[in-house]
């Protein structure tokens, strides 16, 4: 197993424990004890993931999780939302977007539809260059690495300039009173401007995202159109969200 894998294996065990020995790492996935030590200091000098005693954990969850950890973070389940609202965007209309690692996962679905698009996240508009059919805009802007995308005024303005049918939005908290939130004022802000050039504003949150509430309010919950998100959201919580307004989709 290359070097490659093996990290991207790692991250996806601590997505899915929380904190996890070397020594587990080690039987897991055939390679020696000094292997993996070294993966896991490679691995926390880039900030993926902090390296204890004996093995590895996650940041704090009050922390925003490094852009490596988020990707593999309920990888199945965001591969499944991401299909499922790319299914439902209709040929032909303009599609806004932000970064996220859930909506990433909408790529592969308009890869061969005919779109127009615009998006503040550099790493979208370069899975999309060669989708022929798909008119991509990058706002410019203020690049934000932590996720990949441009805010500020630049942004801003481009966006004002839109007219977009649908946007996908990913988040990192949905709650029933406190709305729509994430870590970064400023990459609210941009989101918020985008959403109020949109017809419709769709959601893709895995179910862990439920419940949560994060510094920078993005939106008040009654903005959004659709929510799609996963099984492990309880059929009794999503009836609370359809209760306001919202269709709910569970994939």
């Amino acid at each position: 197993m290359i070097r490659a894998e093996r990290h991207e294996r790692i991250l996806a065990e601590l997505a899915r424990r929380g904190s996890v020995s070397a020594q587990d790492l080690s039987k897991l996935l055939d390679a020696s004890l000094a292997t993996i030590r070294r993966d896991i200091a490679d691995l926390d000098q880039r900030k993926a993931l902090v390296r204890t005693h004996g093995g590895a954990t996650l940041p704090q969850r009050r922390e925003e999780l490094p852009f490596d950890a988020k990707v593999m973070a309920y990888l199945p389940e965001k591969r499944r939302i991401g299909a499922a609202a790319g299914a439902a965007l209709e040929q032909g209309i303009l599609v806004g977007c932000g970064g996220g690692t859930t909506v990433m996962q909408m790529v592969p679905a308009i890869r061969h539809k005919s779109l127009r698009l615009v998006t503040t996240a550099v790493n979208i508009a370069l899975e999309l260059r060669d989708a022929r059919t798909i008119d991509v805009t990058l706002t410019g802007g203020t690049l934000r690495r932590r996720t990949a995308e441009t805010v500020g005024h630049i942004a801003e303005r481009t966006l004002q300039d839109m007219n977009i049918d649908v946007m996908v939005m990913g988040v990192d908290g949905i709650d029933l009173e406190k709305g729509l939130t994430t870590y970064d004022s400023s990459e609210a802000y941009v989101n918020r401007v985008m959403a109020d050039r949109s017809r419709e504003l769709w959601i893709v949150a895995d179910h862990s995202k439920f419940g949560q509430v994060f510094p920078a309010t993005i939106l008040p919950l009654n903005r959004a159109t659709r929510i799609f998100t996963d099984t492990g959201l309880s059929e009794e919580v999503a009836e609370r969200y359809r209760q306001r307004g919202i269709e709910v989709l569970r994939v």
